[in-house]
């Protein structure tokens, strides 16, 4: 039994440890944004129902800070009716938000959780077997041997081999989360025009121009990232972000590059059809939007598939922009040159909740932004998109190309961030903002979509003021 287990590749551990804290965290991030909402709002939140749902006799009476209310929802989903109305196209009706999950689902595959661990194997290859035949058994699906096989001592051979602690350690991760995220549209967009209903298909059309709007300036911003290191993976990524400058400053792309990093936020935000960004589902204009007929566990799907994004897009977030894994002591003991690998496995279990904590914050960013801004109108959203983030997200594209070409002084393929590199982009940054901020001023300003409109004869035309004033 043992062997059998140790013969199941890593890489399905990590993928059922990885969806069940993520698909749990996503139930539990519905009750912390109800009690942000509340602190926000100076009142309580839902606090009665605890795990004992009132029936478990030694929990009944405890409400628990109200942890069982994410199972109750969850429960009350489950048991209403499952509405459908007259006239909608079945078929796409329940495709639309399994196909949202699914790709939101599928879009964690790539995220580099740990680094990558190092394991050294002895194994005494069957009697007239070949140990270079015999290794294939030994070691696990996905791994790379690095050492070995090397005949150790009496018949037994020892191998070295590395894992990546993730789920797949692809070479064009970003890429792959790029292209499997901007699928996710789809659902919100057959979802509205299944439904038969004018504000559905409404809020599908908004969706639809948000995603090719605010796509852009996201792949621009990613660009801008990619272009500093010469590679696809996250996993390259966030190692060569597991290092200091000047010998004490993490050396986080964020504080190379604050204002792609400001723009990814905003991107993120608008793709997760979150606050100020949700005119898709302005339950004042479309009452709801692409799920207004939606209910039971068909309205779920959707509700879970946003916060399954959010966490996505904030882990992304997390790799490209904060180190992903790294924090301060949290170095491989292999090779110094490459911080990622470690012979811990304890470490790489660190590494993952280090990774967690900061996809946590971020999320809170979210549900800060949610309780704290109203929502746009749609034009001013366009605008947002076309008249700033996009010409912006252009011009630090290019500002950062130059920069790397004049001030690059390791080789281009996988490079590391220098201190003196990162101290131009920083500058760069600056610059760039200044320019935009005087350029602003000069250009002319868009329609005025939301002026005044003159009333002859109407008494607000003029407010009077108070008697005695």
């Amino acid at each position: 039994m043992f062997d059998l287990i140790q013969r199941i590749p890593p890489w399905v551990w990590i993928t059922l440890v990885a969806h069940v804290v993520v698909l749990g965290t996503v139930a539990y991030l519905i009750l912390l944004e109800r009690k942000i909402a509340s602190w926000v709002q100076d009142r309580i939140g839902p606090n009665r129902v605890g795990l004992g749902f009132g029936i478990i006799p030694w929990l009944k009476d405890k409400h628990m800070f109200g942890l069982g209310q994410p199972l109750a929802d969850g429960l009350k989903f489950l048991l209403k009716e499952d509405y459908r109305p007259r006239n909608v196209d079945k078929v796409l009706f329940t495709l639309a938000p399994a196909m949202m999950i699914i790709t939101i689902i599928i879009s964690i595959a790539v995220i580099p959780w740990g680094g990558v661990k190092q394991t050294t194997r002895t194994f005494t290859p069957p009697e007239g077997e070949n140990a270079q035949v015999a290794v294939e058994n030994v070691v696990p699906q996905g791994s790379t041997i690095v050492d070995g096989p090397k005949l150790v001592d009496n018949g037994e051979y020892a191998v070295t081999y590395r894992y990546p602690f993730a789920i797949a350690d692809l070479d064009i991760g970003v890429l792959f989360i790029l292209a499997v995220l901007s699928l996710a549209v789809y659902g919100v967009v057959i979802g509205g025009w299944a439904s038969n209903n004018k504000y559905s298909f409404l809020g599908g059309l908004r969706a639809t121009a948000n995603m090719i709007s605010y796509e852009i300036p996201f792949g621009l911003t990613i660009l801008t990232i990619l272009l500093m290191f010469g590679t696809l993976s996250l996993g390259e990524i966030v190692d060569k972000q597991a290092t200091y400058w000047f010998g004490f400053i993490p050396a986080w792309n964020v504080f190379a590059q604050p204002v792609p990093f400001l723009m990814f936020l905003v991107c993120i935000h608008a793709e997760a059809n979150r606050a100020p960004f949700d005119t898709a589902e302005a339950e004042q204009e479309l009452v709801g939007g692409y799920h207004t007929e939606y209910s039971s566990m068909r309205f779920a799907l959707f509700f879970l598939a946003e916060y399954a994004g959010m966490i996505t897009t904030s882990a992304v977030c997390v790799a490209l922009f904060f180190g992903g894994w790294h924090f301060p002591g949290l170095g491989g003991n292999v090779d110094p040159a490459s911080p990622a690998v470690t012979t811990s496995l304890l470490e790489c279990i660190i590494r993952a909740i280090v990774f967690f904590t900061k996809t946590m914050a971020i999320i809170g960013v979210f549900m800060w932004v949610r309780w704290s801004l109203p929502r746009f109108r749609f034009d001013q959203i366009m605008d947002l998109a076309w008249r700033a983030l996009i010409p912006i997200s252009l011009l630090l594209l290019v500002a950062t190309a130059l920069t790397v070409y004049w001030f690059g002084d390791t080789p281009r393929a996988y490079m590391r961030l220098s201190g003196r590199m990162a101290l131009a982009l920083l500058v760069v940054n600056v610059v760039t903002l200044a320019v935009v901020m005087v350029v602003s001023r000069l250009i002319p300003a868009g329609p005025d979509t939301n002026r005044k409109v003159r009333v002859p004869g109407s008494r607000f035309e003029t407010t009077p003021l108070p008697a005695g004033v």
